[in-house]
């Protein structure tokens, strides 16, 4: 009993001076000179006792950490990260007085509720945050209206669409999500909160903890550059900052609809944003493709256009995209970020709008692509 026990605790203390020793070679040397000195090289065995052991030349040196600024790319591989998947205007239903309304419920009926995101479902789910902006009620409240052109809603279950899609945070501040005034905003927010669909916008802005991160998220109606609007950001961030935030976006509702470039507005309301704190603008309401800007090293995403909008049957343009970021915290402290752009089709079939956003591939992508970056050419 006693030569077994001996012979364990011989056997452990040999794995671990091994353990060591490779460790040691791996460290000191380049993956395929490490492999040459367990190959019996007598060349590597040299340059690892070379590096291994101290001369009156070369004392035994501290080890000292990179800095973060300079070894961004070497530490990212080695944090926690959060990925950003966020789409553009997202109509669920529409107005019962323009087709749209009509063909996106006929959608309902033959396909159900998982066909909307069907193509896009996947990207969100490998997402850690999936946002869009609902633009439009949901609520059973038919009268009374707001006296305009389009009032845009859809019945409370319609948020069982988002769940379907793996999209798990909506903007609400844009100019349709109260077309049913108080009660159908109420409506709307009760609706997303059964379906566990959280929310911001307006006058909510809304704190996530994600792997251990705190995000914060706000939104507003953007018109023009007024002092009230920013004074509306500055208490957004500073709010979210009070509570921890460690990484901030803003979603606006901007811009002129139809025009493929920001308006001088949007542009500084954008910059004084990120000058505030934010880490990421989008923006959406053109219902079409705008440019995306860096500034001081932070994206403004002018225009995330249509994705699954119910209220257009019929599109001139159903060109999209899903903007994404990956931001990378070393010990809490966010030390990078990287953008990828997935070009869209709003319509899975191209004669007619079926209200499915679907990745486009080969030309259509490139040509989609090759759009964004015209448009954010005269941004830079």
């Amino acid at each position: 009993m006693k030569i077994r026990k001996v012979l364990k605790v011989t056997f452990i203390t040999i794995i671990i001076i091994t353990g060591g020793i490779v460790a040691a070679v791996f460290y000191l040397l380049r993956v395929d000179d490490a492999v040459k000195v367990f190959l019996h090289d007598p060349d590597a065995y040299f340059a690892f006792y070379q590096k291994a052991m101290p001369t009156a030349d070369r004392p035994i040196e501290p080890l000292i950490l990179p800095d973060a600024e300079i070894y961004i790319e070497e530490i990212c591989p080695y944090t926690v990260t959060i990925t950003i998947s966020a789409g553009g205007d997202t109509t669920l239903g529409g107005d019962r007085r323009w087709g749209g309304y009509h063909a996106f419920m006929r959608e309902v009926r033959y396909n159900g509720f998982p066909h909307f995101f069907a193509d896009v479902a996947e990207i969100f789910y490998e997402s850690d945050i999936a946002v869009v902006n609902l633009e439009g009620a949901l609520t059973d409240t038919l009268y009374p209206y707001m006296d305009k052109e389009f009032v845009f809603r859809g019945p409370p279950e319609f948020a069982q669409i988002l769940v379907y899609g793996n999209v798990n945070i909506v903007s609400l501040a844009n100019n349709h999500t109260q077309d049913f005034f108080r009660r159908g905003y109420y409506d709307t927010r009760e609706a997303l909160t059964y379906a566990g669909i959280a929310y911001f916008g307006n006058e909510f802005d809304t704190i996530m903890e994600i792997n251990g991160i705190t995000v914060g998220f706000f939104g507003h109606r953007i018109w023009a550059d007024h002092r009230y609007n920013r004074a509306a950001i500055t208490r957004s961030i500073e709010y979210l900052k009070e509570r921890g935030a460690q990484l901030i976006i803003a979603y606006y509702h901007w811009g002129v609809e139809n025009d493929n470039f920001p308006q001088p507005y949007q542009r500084a309301i954008g910059r004084f944003t990120i000058q505030e704190g934010a880490h990421l603008v989008l923006g959406a309401h053109p219902h079409v493709l705008q440019g995306i800007e860096q500034y001081d090293g932070r994206y403004i995403v002018h225009s995330l256009a249509n994705f699954s909008f119910g209220g257009n049957a019929t599109p001139h343009d159903m060109d999209s995209f899903i903007f994404q970021q990956t931001f990378s915290f070393y010990r809490d402290e966010l030390v990078c970020a990287e953008k990828n752009i997935i070009p869209v089709r709003v319509s899975s079939v191209g004669y007619r709008n079926n209200f499915q956003p679907t990745p486009a591939e080969g030309e259509e992508a490139e040509r989609i692509l090759a759009r964004i970056e015209q448009y954010s050419e005269v941004l830079q």
